[in-house]
Order: structure tokens, then sequence, then C-alpha cells
């Protein structure tokens, strides 16, 4: 991510500029060698990048797994009222009695 923001934002005579000044600094007997062990790094961080973000995924997706099954048990295990003609009934067919307000006089 960030070496995408400075491949992004250097332009040509950035990179000329840079690639002389390794030059002169490392000779060209070292360069390629470095260059060679810097895209090594560069694909190591890389594996680990995406073995991490695809650890995260899996722990979200799991996450989301146990929710949905934690709200289907909750569903499951509220009984809803069946209101048919006689009235409702829970889902053992016993009858419910409607409750009543206080100060009904009932």
């Amino acid at each position: 991510m960030a070496l995408a923001i400075i491949f992004d934002s250097a332009g040509a005579g950035e990179w000329l500029v840079l690639l002389a000044v390794l030059l002169v600094v490392m000779g060209p007997q070292r360069l390629p060698s470095t260059a060679r062990k810097i895209g090594a790094y560069y694909s190591k961080f890389r594996r680990a990048a995406e073995s991490f973000k695809r650890q995260l995924m899996d722990m979200d997706l799991e996450m989301e797994r146990e929710f949905r099954k934690a709200e289907e048990e909750a569903k499951a295990a509220v009984e809803i009222p069946d209101i048919g003609e006689e009235g409702a009934t829970t889902a053992d067919g016993t009858p419910v009695m409607p409750e009543t307000e206080a100060g009904d006089g009932h």
C-alpha cells in the first residue's frame, strides 16, 4: 500500500535520479543482487500481509456464522402465539389468556 503511493507519486525523472544515486552508491556489481534481495523481501512482506488479511476475513466470517446461529436459536426459543379462530394458543395448543390493563376493573 505504501509502495503504491510512492510509485504513483514519483515520475520518470525522479526514478532516473533514484537509479543514478543507487548506481553511484552501490556500484554496478552489487546493484542487481541488492535489487533481488529487495524483491525477495517485498514478496515475503506481501505473502505475510495476504495471510494476515485472509485470517482476519476468516475470523469475520466465523463471527458472522456464530451470530446467525445464536440469532436463530434465540428465535426458536421464543414461543410466538398462534392466533386462530378460537383465540391465541401456544405451540402446544394451550390457550393464551389476554392481559388486562390495570384499572380495567376485571
